[in-house]
């Protein structure tokens, strides 16, 4: 096995032999050693990336589950290909409690039932939700069956799930006086994130996201994946703006790449903005930035736009659209029926908003005709 050598011209950092074989050995067979950096000055985190790498080698003696320990497989998932996804830091999150509960516990030890509803348990004492505990299982999971895939462990390992019961959606849909309200008493960068969640049904981290480069004004379409971004379970479709958000961030200043930025930066947490918005306008806890995508969900469905079209807007997938869906978004009908329908959703909301008066159309606009005095 490898050996770890600090290398004083490497700032203090650990690097570890690439060769199985002690440097020394290697010299005497007149062969040059190989090093690879682990990337850290800390001895313990070290351990941790030799183990991995170790373990990625394939060494027949690291094969049996009931050897291996089950920290060696979660950190040598998170750093061959957990790292590399747009969910990095939550797997992080996810692999930290695997590796705090089972410290250097055998796979076969650590998965053995009772073994894991302990765990389970631990996680509840946390004060973590059903669907939370359910994705830090799903991601020991995944890096089990991949280390099996890979030969790495030498059989397939069974991780249960927690059942769950069928809980409301996250962020309580709104009225449209409330949406108006909303709108009115937040700050100029929170006004913009909450107008295009309700112009688009979009999860708020997609918005938060999105860069000007994403808006295409020629075709009233706006591409919420970034190209760089891989999609993810989490689908960020193509969707067709409405003639109110195409009017909308036309007025916009462009003070960063991002379309949401807050002096000249993008905008990173919006938890202050939402709370100080929510309780000017009156609105309670449930209310979150989850509520505009419940919100345009429901008036899309009271507008009777077709299933296909609201799963299309908001990013779900429709079997047998898969290979037509990269060229879709340029038909004249694409989700035709759901832009009108989210149009008519803002200028109603426009005419109860004194921030969003601006985009009334002229046939939506009240009359200011107050008749002739007798």
């Amino acid at each position: 096995m490898g050996r770890y050598t600090k290398r004083e011209h490497a700032a203090g950092k650990f690097w570890l032999d690439v060769r199985p074989n002690s440097p020394a050995y290697c010299r005497l067979e007149g062969r040059q050693v190989r090093r690879k950096s682990t990337g850290t000055d800390d001895l313990e985190l070290a351990k941790k990336a030799l183990k991995a790498h170790y373990l990625a080698e394939d060494n027949p003696d690291s094969q049996d589950v009931t050897r291996v320990p089950v920290s060696e497989v979660v950190h040598a998932y998170y750093a061959q290909h957990g790292q590399h996804v747009p969910a990095r830091k939550w797997l992080k999150s996810a692999v930290g409690h695997w590796t705090r509960f089972y410290g250097e516990e055998s796979v076969w030890a650590a998965t053995r039932i009772p073994r894991i509803e302990r765990f389970i348990d631990d996680l509840k004492r946390r004060d973590l939700s059903p669907s939370s505990i359910n994705a830090i299982l799903s991601a020991g999971r995944a890096a089990l069956n991949r280390a099996w895939r890979r030969s790495e462990i030498s059989r397939q390992i069974y991780v249960p799930s927690l059942k769950v019961t069928k809980v409301a959606p996250k962020g309580r849909p709104l009225s449209v006086d409330e949406c108006a309200g909303w709108l009115d008493a937040s700050a100029p960068h929170f006004h913009t994130l909450l107008f295009i969640c309700l112009a688009t049904g979009s999860r708020p981290e997609a918005v938060k996201e999105l860069r000007w480069t994403q808006v295409d004004f020629e075709d009233a379409l706006l591409h919420l994946n970034h190209e760089d971004r891989e999609q993810t379970t989490k689908h960020r479709p193509v969707v067709k703006m409405p003639p109110s958000l195409i009017a909308y961030l036309r007025q916009l200043g462009r003070e960063s790449d991002f379309v949401v930025s807050f002096r000249g930066k993008p905008v990173n947490r919006y938890y202050t903005a939402l709370g100080e918005s929510r309780t000017r306008a009156g609105l309670d806890g449930r209310v979150n930035l989850y509520s505009p995508r419940h919100t345009v969900a429901r008036w899309m469905r009271k507008e009777r736009v077709p299933f296909e079209e609201v799963s299309g807007q908001l990013g779900h997938r429709v079997q047998g659209f898969a290979i037509t869906e990269i060229y879709a978004a340029y038909s004249p009908d694409y989700q035709a029926l759901a832009t009108a329908a989210i149009e008519r959703l803002l200028q109603a909301i426009a005419v109860q908003s004194r921030s969003c008066h601006f985009l009334l159309r002229a046939e939506e606009k009240p009359s200011q005709n107050k008749g002739i005095a007798a």
